[in-house]
């Protein structure tokens, strides 16, 4: 386990494993060339300030898809009970997105609202037997609505709403390591 610094606690967990830490990375830098390539046309033409703010919230939201499914991360989260309510009160990347992407900013209110409101049900739920469950089909209604609404928007932008959706309500509001403590 590698110890984490404190800065990054809130990113990645007080430990890490390097297997994760570099499957974190692959994904990140692969996922984000695919974009790059994928939406060349969407994001090149934002002015400059925009597309800084579009790859820091990619940044912020890929890697989050898999730091929240991490034991570190996980576990963390899982012992700071307070943080995760702040995490999910924080997370208003689809109405930052939605400026950033020319997208309609009632998109990124609904994405935001939707989810918003799942995680704070789920995070209630947290020790339920069926919690995993309900997340799981919250998520596939979210990741339904991204995909509704994902056909009036930019390629980018849809799947940063489609990871945004995973990350807080299947990666993050799931305690996926419940018995490692």
């Amino acid at each position: 386990m590698i110890k984490i610094p404190k800065f990054f606690h809130e990113l990645l967990g007080e430990y890490q494993t390097k297997s994760s830490l570099v499957v974190i990375g692959v994904f990140i830098v692969t996922s984000g060339c695919l974009l790059a390539l994928l939406g060349y046309d969407e994001w090149k033409e934002l002015l400059v300030v925009k597309q800084l703010v579009t790859w820091l919230l990619f940044l912020d939201i890929s890697g989050g898809v898999l730091a929240n499914l991490t034991k570190g991360t996980d576990l963390y989260y899982s012992q700071h009970q307070w943080r995760r309510w702040v995490f999910i009160a924080i997370h208003v990347q689809p109405i930052i997105l939605s400026w950033a992407m020319d997208v309609s900013l009632h998109y990124g209110m609904i994405i935001y609202v939707y989810t918003l409101v799942c995680a704070i049900v789920l995070n209630l739920i947290r020790n339920h037997h069926i919690h995993s469950v309900i997340a799981g089909s919250l998520t596939s209604l979210g990741l339904l609505i991204v995909a509704y609404f994902g056909q009036t928007v930019p390629f980018f932008a849809s799947t940063l709403f489609t990871f945004y959706v995973f990350k807080v309500l299947f990666s993050f509001s799931v305690f996926h390591h419940s018995g490692a403590h």
